[in-house]
């Protein structure tokens, strides 16, 4: 989410950058195109108005858990509107169960107030408003009502898995309860795309996405949780094997299919200068084999510490979407750490405490 692209910045509020998505906009254009046109019997003005509407509550649904969020200090980068709905790029939500019940509740009960007042003017506008605004104002209504149910729903990661998940945190570890709402989630997930054969293909999607999204949380959680306390220097491998400048690419690919690394450090006089990675070598042609690492290899050294958290290194290392980092201590290489190293040391803590 970080790193969505094509996205159009349409303002600030409480700080947090509103943007809309290129492929959002393309299709609300086509909505009112439609609309204006009288393409489809379907699709008329107060419909595609009633559409806009209810992205722009998705909106308001997101500022509410953001902002909630931005209370316990959680920063949030910006929301995104897409098609599929409003997406928040946040950092970590709190591991507190009730700030964690806090923030999920906050987007559904904002949905049941704008339900609410909705349903209010209906009750006192009615013999003041045409029966085509009442009639918008009651769909509007009812549509808030379905999102904040929907969204209630036990179906981790949305809302009311979540609200799940700060109530199973508050009686057992945070990833004990984190693998059974991801469960209760993907089971969900299941039954929904089953009566989605039947009934409607859109419930499929939805199932997907919960389906995907629960695991990749639960993964989430527990890497970052198994390794909170882990540094760098904990898991890197301090035994480097390193190359020169000079040193010819056929020997360096020698050297890959010897040792099963697929990344190593470039040391002159040594000093770092650069990395070369099986990336780098993949495209040289049998004739260039004989020349230099120099010419190959990468300058732009993104690199770690020995006392940084291992977590942070792992997400430097998706974010960057590379495998290993080297390990500078005062500015001298003493370890190389990769995903592999991470990994395995996820693994072994997994065992330690019985998960």
């Amino acid at each position: 989410m970080k790193n969505v692209k094509y996205s159009l910045k349409l303002f600030t509020v409480f700080g947090i950058p509103i943007e809309l998505h290129v492929s959002f906009l393309i299709l609300m254009l086509f909505i009112y195109a439609v609309a204006a046109l009288n393409l489809f019997p379907g699709i008329n003005l107060l419909l595609a108005v009633l559409i806009t509407l209810v992205f722009v509550t998705v909106v308001i649904h997101e500022l509410s858990h953001s902002y909630v969020a931005q209370r316990y200090g959680v920063k949030i980068e910006r929301i995104v509107l897409l098609p599929i709905g409003g997406v928040s790029a946040m950092e970590e939500i709190p591991k507190d169960p009730g700030q964690e019940f806090r923030i999920a509740v906050a987007g559904p009960a904002t949905n049941f107030v704008i339900a609410g007042v909705c349903y209010i003017l209906v009750f006192l506008g009615a013999s003041h408003l045409s029966g085509t605004l009442q009639d918008a104002i009651y769909y509007f209504a009812l549509v808030n009502l379905i999102l904040g149910g929907f969204n209630m729903l036990p179906a981790f990661p949305m809302d009311g898995g979540r609200v799940l998940r700060a109530y199973l945190a508050g009686r057992m570890s945070y990833v004990r309860a984190t693998r059974l709402a991801a469960n209760i989630g993907k089971q969900l997930a299941i039954i929904m795309a089953i009566v989605g054969v039947f009934y409607n293909i859109f419930l499929i999607l939805i199932a997907v996405f919960i389906y995907i999204g629960a695991e990749q949380e639960y993964r989430t959680i527990m890497v970052s949780t198994l390794l909170e306390g882990i540094t760098v220097g904990n898991v890197m491998t301090r035994d480097v094997q390193t190359v020169t400048p000079e040193t010819p690419i056929s020997e360096v690919l020698n050297l890959m299919f010897q040792k099963k690394h697929m990344g190593y450090p470039v040391v002159e006089n040594g000093n770092l200068v650069g990395i070369l990675t099986f990336h780098d070598v993949s495209g040289v042609v049998p004739d260039r084999r004989s020349e230099a690492v120099r010419l190959f290899m990468t300058r732009d050294i993104i690199s770690t510490y020995p006392e940084e958290p291992v977590a942070d290194a792992l997400e430097r290392l998706n974010k960057k979407q590379i495998g290993r980092l080297p390990v500078l201590s005062e500015g001298v290489l003493v370890g190389i750490i990769s995903k592999t190293d991470i990994l395995r040391a996820v693994e072994v803590m997994n065992l330690k405490i019985g998960e």
